[in-house]
């Protein structure tokens, strides 16, 4: 009886330790690895979220003229700027000074122009800050005349234009004696806004 038992026993311990294919059946075996584990998207992958550039920054409306910036125009036309004022210069005409006028040297070609305000944006517009610049044909460039004939002539234009109002101002300026006298004129409204040209003989 006693070799039985050991006999069992030893049977016993050999199916514990699997010598005889067993262990567990409805699962993996012990040498069985973990799946492994998802592969995440690289940091240096390009990106699912589409690339946008920024906006280009609008320049100011009073930067540029709506009739384009550097554009020469003829006398009696207007140009604009985008913010609503508009400038309109007359033709030029010869006159004679009078004896009381200031800045009329003899011998030179008395000249005078009118030009137009137009302020139709929706501020007040300070009419001081517009300034004229006349040249010749040969780049010579004019001195102002004031007071004298034609009698509207006096400090160009001044004070306060409103909104959807217009100034006229009357300027005379002397140039240098020309056989055919053609004038350049530049006005610059503000600052703010570029300068704008007219051209053409004088009347």
């Amino acid at each position: 009886m006693g070799g039985l038992v050991l006999v069992v026993g030893l049977v016993g311990v050999l199916i514990g330790a699997g010598a005889f294919g067993g262990g567990d059946r409805g699962g993996g075996t012990a040498g069985d690895s973990p799946p492994p584990p998802p592969v995440s998207a690289s940091p240096s992958g390009p990106s699912s979220t589409p690339r946008t550039s920024s906006p280009p920054t609008p320049s100011s409306p009073a930067s540029r003229a709506a009739a384009g910036e550097g554009d020469t125009r003829a006398f009696g036309q207007t140009q604009g700027y985008e913010d609503g004022v508009e400038v309109t210069v007359s033709a030029p005409a010869p006159f004679t000074p009078s004896d009381s006028a200031a800045g009329h040297m003899e011998g030179n070609q008395a000249v005078a122009l009118q030009i137009t305000v137009h302020n139709g944006g929706d501020q007040r517009l300070d009419l001081a800050t517009v300034v004229v610049q006349v040249r010749d044909g040969e780049g010579r460039e004019g001195a102002r005349v004031f007071g004298g004939a034609p009698p509207h002539l006096g400090l160009g234009l001044s004070g306060t234009l409103l909104p959807g109002k217009k100034a006229v101002g009357g300027y005379g300026f002397d140039m240098p004696p020309a056989g055919k006298l053609v004038l350049d004129v530049e006005v610059k409204v503000g600052p703010d806004r570029p300068a704008l040209f007219w051209s053409g003989d004088v009347g």
